[in-house]
């Protein structure tokens, strides 16, 4: 891959600076197969075939952004820069190639370019990013008291000002003005993420206010934070180790927080294209920030391009206290793309790290459990309940509930009927688990009264579930309410059309309600959808003989 992505980014290089270079095919099939690339986020095959419709037509704006962002996207600067100046030549105007040749700039710490490049009035660039990176340009240039003002110049938008005076903090604590520093981030305004709360902990650290920088991790705007990083603060600060100011080493690292800040702003739904590119653009400046880092893998492992997304897992420094979650991240991506096996190592890695982590061991139950080792699975389970720190936490109510679902699967009803109360016990009106019970009750044909309780709550509180409309039809056929169950199975048909349990049980209340022959079609559709092989049996059974004559038999 990475020979591949070192090909590419010579071959834009070539193209783009006139070099000339023989069509390896045409224009159109280039650029069809770089547009269905970059709808399936597949940015390596995306870059190779941007690259070469650029060789076929190397004046197309309109390609050469595409190229821009596919190149970006894979973790190529060279290549994107490259683009980047071939687009301003051709004046192609566009906002995210000209944020790429400003980063360029502050990478060779040429921040006269940088700032040239932005007082350029023939483009258009994000207001937050000009101001924050002309500050840090200027201070890069020595010019430290114009550096700080630009930062916070007045706006009228609130996230500028803020982020300014979250920049300001960093700066002058850069700059060895620590009090300074701490009264830009005690004035409040500036605490604009989890990176400022820990910056000002390092600052307050640093001017020997060590008990306050522990009493703000520990019951202040920190003593939420739960990840490495801020637990090994922390205990540093606990310990009274000597504690250096770390986020800021240089002007780069200022600009890479500014597009880190825009990256974790931007990660939503819709937005995770932007968010990715400027996270990209952050490991630009400061190729081992682990946030960044993480941040990329977490986007690309959504996108399913989960090699990619393994190379920024594991950039992450081993060092860095961030490399737990980097593990983390690294097992989900390959629980997703379908290495169980691998998860499951790297998992077991992580808690020889941290063996008290008990979102690790929950999360080692949910990869064993998808991979049948139920045994394992609730052993891993048991181990994050016994971490628990008390008995009444309600978010506990999810691993008592996973718990309960192995128990389940192992045949141990007595334990999977105490973990699902207990989980109920901890957030009484939680749908899944409701459901579940419920649906189980009424499977062992126990507590039916209570199991329809159940089963009306979830379906007040999720009335967009198929599954859960589906168990309210199943316990009202179960009553002898087959009237009621109709009505509640064509509505969980509507919402998962092609689930083999769910067609099996509408035909079993067709045929209580005289509707033989629509009965029959929903067992044939039933079969179609590849149901459990004792499911299949017995539906042929009803089938040849009929719905009677089968439960007779049972």
């Amino acid at each position: 891959m990475a020979n591949l992505l070192k090909t590419l980014s010579l071959a834009a290089t070539m193209a783009l600076s006139g070099v000339p270079m023989a069509r390896s095919e045409g224009f159109a099939g280039a650029f069809l197969a770089a547009k269905s690339a970059n709808i399936a986020n597949d940015y390596v095959d995306a870059a190779y075939y941007y690259t070469q419709a650029m060789i076929a037509e190397p004046d197309n704006g309109y390609i050469m952004q595409g190229g821009l962002f596919a190149f970006v996207a894979s973790g190529d600067a060279l290549a994107a820069e490259a683009i980047a100046r071939k687009m301003a030549a051709a004046d192609f105007k566009d906002e995210y190639a000209h944020t790429v040749m400003i980063t360029g700039a502050f990478q060779r710490e040429d921040y006269s370019a940088a700032l040239g490049l932005m007082a350029d009035p023939s483009f258009e660039i994000n207001p937050l990013i000009k101001q924050l990176l002309s500050g840090w340009a200027l201070i890069g240039m020595g010019e430290t008291e114009a550096g700080i003002e630009t930062l916070t110049a007045p706006s009228e938008n609130e996230a500028i000002v803020s982020f300014g005076l979250y920049n300001q903090g960093l700066a002058l604590a850069y700059l060895g003005e620590y009090s300074e520093a701490d009264a830009v981030f005690a004035a409040g305004g500036a605490y604009v993420n989890r990176g400022a709360v820990l910056a000002h902990a390092q600052i307050l650290a640093v001017l020997g206010r060590q008990d306050e920088a522990l009493s703000m991790m520990e019951g202040g705007a920190g003593s939420s934070f739960t990840d490495r990083e801020s637990d090994d603060l922390r205990a540093r600060l606990a310990a009274g180790d000597s504690i250096d100011f770390e986020r800021i080493r240089t002007p780069q690292d200022g600009g890479a927080e500014i597009f880190l800040v825009l990256g974790d702003a931007l990660n939503s739904e819709g937005s995770e294209r932007l968010a990715l590119l400027y996270a990209r653009l952050s490991t630009t400046l400061q190729p081992d920030n682990a946030e960044a880092l993480l941040l990329i893998g977490d986007v690309l492992t959504q996108q399913a391009q989960f090699d990619l997304a393994l190379k920024a897992y594991d950039a992450v420094p081993s060092s860095d206290p961030l490399a737990l979650n980097a593990k983390m991240g690294r097992a989900l991506n390959l629980r997703q793309n379908g290495d169980l096996d691998g998860a499951i190592a790297t998992l077991r890695a992580a808690l020889e790290i941290k063996p008290d982590g008990i979102s690790l061991w929950q999360s080692l139950g949910d990869v064993l459990r998808q991979n049948d080792d139920l045994e394992a699975a609730q052993a891993a389970y048991s181990r994050a309940i016994d971490l628990l720190p008390a008995t009444d936490i309600r978010a506990a109510w999810r691993l008592y509930y996973a718990r309960a679902v192995v128990q389940h699967r192992a045949d141990n009803w007595p334990a999977a009927e105490a973990d699902f109360r207990q989980a109920l016990a901890l957030n009484p009106e939680q749908p899944d688990a409701l459901n579940y019970l419920g649906y189980s009750l009424v499977d062992r044909g126990e507590k039916l009264d209570e199991a329809l309780g159940m089963i009306e709550t979830a379906v007040n509180a999720k009335p967009d579930s198929g599954a859960i409309a589906d168990s309210l039809g199943w316990v009202y056929y179960r009553l002898g309410r087959f009237e009621d169950a109709e009505t509640a199975m064509e509505t969980a048909v509507k919402l998962l059309p092609v689930d083999p349990i769910l067609s099996d049980h509408f035909g079993d209340v067709l045929w209580m309600v005289d509707r033989k022959r629509e009965a029959r079609f929903q067992w044939r559709r039933a079969l179609s959808f590849d149901p459990e092989e004792a499911d299949a049996l017995r539906i042929h059974d009803k089938l040849s003989r009929g719905l009677d004559a089968v439960l007779a038999d049972e």
